[in-house]
Formats: C-alpha cells, sequence, structure tokens
C-alpha cells in the first residue's frame, strides 16, 4: 500500500510539472543617439587629426539579453612584422536590467569615406535567430 501511494505521488507530482516554459518573443532594435540619423543610414564625423576613434552604438532587448555583434569591416595593426586585421566590433555584450545596452565600435582614419555594416544577433537555444543592422558613414 505504502509502495502504491509513492508511485501515485511521485506520477502526479510528474504531471503536474509539465507545464512548459514560453520565453517571451525576442526582439533587438539598434539606434545610436550620438551619430547623425539621415533615414537611412548614421553619419560618424571623424575627429580631424585623431588617430582614432570610437562611436557607441544602442541597443534594446529583453533584460540581461546576450548580444552578438559582428561587421564585415576591419581594421590593421602591423605587429611584429605582421599584419594584424581585427573587426571593428568586439564579440558579444550583455542588456542591463532595463533591456538596454551599448557597444563601442573603433574607427580610424583608414575607414574614412567608407560605410560600417554593423550587425547585433541574438541566438535562442530554442534555435531561434534574430539578426539586426545599421549603417554608420564615416566622414
Amino acid at each position: 500500500m505504502k509502495k502504491t501511494l509513492i508511485t501515485i505521488l511521485t506520477i502526479f507530482t510528474l504531471i503536474s510539472c509539465e507545464k512548459g516554459y514560453e520565453s517571451p518573443p525576442i526582439y533587438l532594435d539598434l539606434y545610436s543617439d550620438q551619430l547623425t540619423y539621415n533615414g537611412e543610414i548614421y553619419v560618424f564625423n571623424y575627429p580631424e587629426e585623431a588617430t582614432s576613434s570610437y562611436f557607441k552604438v544602442d541597443y534594446n532587448s529583453l533584460p540581461l539579453q546576450r548580444v552578438y555583434w559582428d561587421s564585415p569591416d576591419m581594421f590593421y595593426v602591423v605587429m611584429f612584422n605582421d599584419t594584424v586585421w581585427t573587426e571593428v566590433v568586439n564579440f558579444s555584450t550583455y542588456a542591463s536590467n532595463e533591456g538596454e545596452g551599448h557597444q563601442m565600435v573603433y574607427v580610424n582614419p583608414t575607414l574614412i569615406g567608407d560605410t560600417l555594416n554593423i550587425i547585433g544577433s541574438i541566438h535562442e537555444i530554442t534555435g531561434e535567430t534574430l539578426y539586426k543592422e545599421i549603417l554608420v558613414k564615416i566622414q
């Protein structure tokens, strides 16, 4: 009798816990309050005579969401007689408890005149992936 009661309680517990967890829909909004927006692309005015500079890309997403960054645009440095190419953005960032975050983008004089593609993406464990991109003209 005791074994039967334990078996019934175990089955009841397992069945009652089958509610599926639904995560909120993912979203990502990229923008920059620091840059001028002309309706299509953002514009960064490179500081005169600066050897390098940065601008900030802001984003909104879910709280504590990890955002991965990518860009086809790269810069290079010569180190120990070798040329090292590096993307203008780094790896990933996490949004705050309010779902806000920032990513810094590196620029140098070799990028003046180029339009940079800055890509943010979210990769969920469910396999869902979301990509957003902004364009930034360096002048």
